[in-house]
């Protein structure tokens, strides 16, 4: 079946961002409520779930306070963490071979991007990286990556295997699984074997620079 959509996770996959995120995590943690011990781990463990920025504060909040957040807090804190966001990755820190952004667009008839966080956020990041001129959309949070996968197929009339999703979670492969795409992991610590196998999925590299830049490497499987 020939691929017609590409789409690319952002953080993680095109931009190193997740430990500052953890890290930013953990400040306004312990700055705001003298919480430190375990944050970072817990953080990192509820990230593999694939949820956005509102549900992991309610979750850390649950988990170290023992409450839900206000209204209030949820969006204060959401804010903070959105203005940290943008000025921390401002360096654009893309990891090596982004050129693969330009030579798949060559072969698709449609390019974008996918984040959890804020999508104006993304939108502005993605603009400053230079990055905008290749993607025909680019989509983020509140909305779950399933949603917005869902959103990509019906908005265009694609059928789910003329559709490529790289991402570099377990959570970027449970959203493609959910919705039947064509999934590539970004994977740097892997067995690759074990992942196909327990995680099902269709290609594994271990690092951007490795996947290949012709689409029709990926239109073979399935």
């Amino acid at each position: 079946m020939k691929i017609k959509a590409v789409g690319f996770d952002f953080d993680g996959t095109l931009i190193m961002s997740e430990e500052l995120k953890a890290l930013q995590f953990v400040r306004i943690f312990k700055e705001r409520f003298n919480v430190e011990k375990g944050v970072l781990s817990c953080y990192k463990r509820i990230s593999r779930k694939g949820i956005n920025r509102e549900e992991k504060i309610r979750l850390l909040f649950e988990h170290f306070l023992k409450r839900k957040p206000t209204s209030s807090e949820l969006k204060e804190l959401d804010d903070e963490f959105g203005r940290y966001y943008e000025q921390s990755l401002k360096t654009c820190p893309l990891f090596q071979c982004t050129n693969i952004i330009r030579d798949l667009k060559k072969q698709v008839d449609f390019l974008f991007l996918l984040s959890l966080e804020n999508k104006r956020e993304v939108e502005r990041l993605v603009r400053h990286c230079g990055l905008s001129i290749y993607f025909d959309e680019i989509l983020g949070g509140p909305t779950a990556k399933v949603d917005n996968l869902k959103y990509v197929l019906a908005k265009h009339h694609l059928k789910a295997s003329e559709v490529l999703y790289i991402g570099d979670s377990t959570s970027d492969i449970i959203a493609s699984r959910k919705v039947k795409v064509k999934v590539v992991l970004i994977q740097r610590k892997f067995s690759y074997h074990q992942l196909l196998e327990t995680l099902e999925t269709d290609f594994v590299f271990s690092s951007l620079c490795e996947v290949p830049t012709m689409i029709e490497k990926f239109e073979r499987r399935r």
